[in-house]
């Protein structure tokens, strides 16, 4: 992919380096040679050092000291709870922020970030790698052309393997001060997903517990969502789970869309079959193949956001409405505000 730069380089700042996402990034980026990382702030400085020492980057002891650098733009990759502060701090220094999703822990958390990014003229690109997988991208192609006909029914399907990770229940995604736990921190990729193919659902029921390690809480749960059209859109995520096939289906009143391979456990398997994603139409006599492969393995996905945040930074891409990242932030958050009621919500009594 062709960057286009109005400069000799893209100057990118680390603010944070707490999600593991940002080391894919910043390998990423060493295939561009119009990117440059000035340096990393992380106010773990220890983990700072690490991450500075395995990538060959300078380390900022002040992040004041690193944002006022010349950059483009600053990647802030914080624990969650962290969000709000460093975003804070950021708009006084840089126009582009990229933000290592979810938003916040919060919804009013959320809407101090947008108020600041409002309040300082900034920009914000919220990380969601789903939005710019190409499977996916297909799937919204589809649904704008309606294809399908009426749509009835969506399940995702969303899975990690995180009780095969040793010593997981000792990191910061699971601690609930910091980032709540795994549903607001990865059935929130999903919730977005789905939001964005579809727009705002109107209700949400949802049962959300912890199965297996009482210490990685919400590692099972599922999300039923209906639209004013009468659609269903189920969310379903384990995080004790080792493989999978199927992770998006898709039905209308014309036709029927799956897709294979979509997250962690079963990307990551060796073997998988010549295709992602088919779709078929009433009438067709065989399943038509799109022509987007799986890739090798998920960390793609992932890596796949770094050349969408250098063009955020030129200006070469304009990022989703600032309402539209609260909104998956409030469709997340209520989903434990119904699995503690144990009951339907109306999202619109929650507005405000």
């Amino acid at each position: 992919m062709t960057i286009p730069t109005h400069s000799s380089s893209i100057q990118i700042a680390l603010y944070g380096v707490a999600h593991g996402h940002i080391s894919h990034y910043v390998e990423e980026f060493c295939k561009f040679t119009a990117a440059h990382v000035i340096g990393v702030f992380d106010a773990d400085s220890k983990r700072a050092l690490s991450f500075c020492n395995r990538h060959k980057l300078r380390k900022f002891d002040n992040p004041e000291d690193l944002l006022s650098q010349q950059i483009d733009v600053v990647i802030i990759g914080c624990e969650t709870a962290y969000h709000l502060e460093a975003v804070s701090l950021a708009c006084k220094y840089v126009e582009n922020i990229a933000l290592q999703k979810p938003l916040a822990t919060t919804i009013i958390d959320g809407r101090k970030i947008l108020q600041e990014i409002q309040k300082s003229g900034a920009r914000l690109f919220m990380l969601w790698q789903m939005r710019v997988d190409p499977a996916n991208q297909f799937i919204k192609q589809i649904i704008d052309q309606k294809r399908l006909g009426q749509l009835l029914h969506f399940r995702r399907r969303h899975c990690l393997s995180t009780h095969r990770w040793p010593d997981f229940q000792k990191s910061w995604h699971v601690n609930r001060q910091l980032n709540l736990g795994m549903w607001a921190d990865d059935a929130a990729h999903p919730i977005d997903l789905m939001h964005w193919l579809f727009g705002s659902p109107k209700t949400v029921y949802a049962d959300i517990d912890t199965l297996v390690n009482q210490e990685v809480p919400d590692d099972n749960g599922i999300a039923i969502f209906r639209y004013d059209s009468g659609l269903f859109a189920e969310i379903q995520c384990s995080f004790t789970s080792d493989f999978g096939e199927t992770t998006t289906e898709l039905v209308g009143t014309d036709g029927m869309l799956i897709q294979y391979y979509g997250d962690a456990p079963s990307c990551n398997q060796a073997e998988k079959s010549n295709y992602g994603l088919k779709w078929k139409i009433f009438g067709d006599g065989q399943w038509r193949h799109a022509e987007v492969d799986s890739p090798e393995n998920h960390s793609f996905r992932i890596k796949a956001l770094a050349p969408k945040i250098l063009e955020f930074a030129q200006g070469a891409y304009d990022p989703p409405s600032s309402d539209e990242y609260l909104d998956s932030l409030k469709l997340t958050l209520l989903c434990y505000e119904s699995s503690s009621q144990q009951k339907q919500i109306v999202l619109g009594d929650y507005a405000n």
